[in-house]
């Protein structure tokens, strides 16, 4: 899998901010994620929102968006595909915040998360998708700190071929960033 982070921090940049007009806590019901305006096209989105609102998840979710990617839209380099697999492409956001208050509160602890979480995308043999983390400032409950935006994207000759590698790479995507979440110290 195609993988890459940044930062976006800045006084003209968007920022992760909790709760929202319209905002669901999805801490509450992981499974209200189904019922979604996003999900509604892709059941593999609402799955990924199940799981990273889970109790035991060391994360929660904010927002979401899901599109589809025209032919235009999609570098067969950085999907790391054959241009016969470009012609059709899905991508979704995911806002990902830590609920542990000292990792949403550290910058370096959220470095060193995304930086693991690329590395270990780069190990999975996932061709035709492409992952990007963006750490961004965030607000929860007037508390400021840091959160992960997760962009994921895939392509294939249709679009079928294409919902289908994004199931995969979806689950993928969210789980290694879930399953990598530093254990700071509260």
């Amino acid at each position: 899998m195609e993988a890459d982070w940044s930062v976006e921090i800045g006084a003209d940049l968007p920022m992760i901010i909790v709760p929202w007009e319209g905002f669901v806590d999805l801490r509450r019901d992981p499974l209200l994620a189904s019922r979604l305006n996003e999900t509604a096209n892709s059941p593999s989105l609402a799955q990924a929102l199940i799981k990273l609102n889970q109790e035991a998840s060391p994360v929660f979710t904010s927002k979401c968006d899901l599109w589809l990617l025209s032919a235009d839209e999609i570098d067969p380099l950085e999907f790391d595909a054959k241009r016969g697999d470009t012609q059709q492409g899905i991508a979704c956001y995911i806002d990902i915040i830590a609920r542990r208050r000292s990792l949403f509160a550290s910058f370096p602890a959220h470095e060193a998360w995304v930086r693991s979480v690329t590395n270990k995308m780069r190990d999975v043999r996932m061709p035709q998708t492409h992952a990007d983390l963006v750490i961004r400032p965030s607000t929860v409950n007037d508390r400021a700190g840091y959160a992960l935006t997760l962009y994921v994207a895939s392509c294939g000759a249709t679009e079928d071929v294409a919902q289908s590698i994004f199931r995969v790479a979806l689950e993928t995507a969210s789980t290694i960033t879930m399953d990598l979440s530093p254990t700071v110290g509260e």
